[in-house]
């Protein structure tokens, strides 16, 4: 099963296309005949980890939207074996440290980044990342060789 955790607020303009790139790639994935679980959360808390161990999925993917990439970008991830955080708000790679550091399960993960650029208050998607989000079919593709 593939475990796709799509980061973001739809208030905060761009930043809901984490959400809705997360979305988009698990219609795309299912349709494409893979097993998926969608979770959506406005950031990942260490209760991330525990929905992660729970499910047991063989790969995750952490949806959010970024200024940084000007197309969506597939990137893999691992645990980084460092400290915990000490607030509620975590990277996906601490994630993955406290996955392994709890419940000693390691999968496989990446990070898919959607392009962003505004993120003041309101509702909507700029058009730079309402293009990202409406690429979902063609990342859902080269991340079925992922799974």
């Amino acid at each position: 099963m593939l475990l796709i955790i799509g980061i973001g607020n739809t208030l905060r303009r761009d930043d809901g296309a984490g959400w809705q790139m997360a979305e988009a790639l698990a219609a795309a994935l299912a349709h494409a005949g893979v097993a998926v679980h969608l979770e959506l959360c406005q950031q990942l808390t260490p209760e991330v980890a525990e929905t992660v161990a729970e499910l047991a999925p063989a790969t995750v993917l952490f949806v959010d939207a970024s200024p940084a990439v000007p197309t969506p970008a597939v990137t893999p991830l691992h645990a980084d074996g460092g400290g915990f955080a000490a607030s509620h708000h975590l990277s996906p790679v601490t994630c993955l440290a406290i996955l392994d550091k709890l419940y000693g399960i390691q999968v496989a993960a990446w990070l898919v980044q959607t392009p962003a650029a505004d993120f003041g208050h309101g509702e909507g998607l700029s058009d730079h990342a309402q293009r990202g989000v409406e690429s979902a079919a063609q990342v859902a593709e080269s991340i079925r060789s992922l799974c």
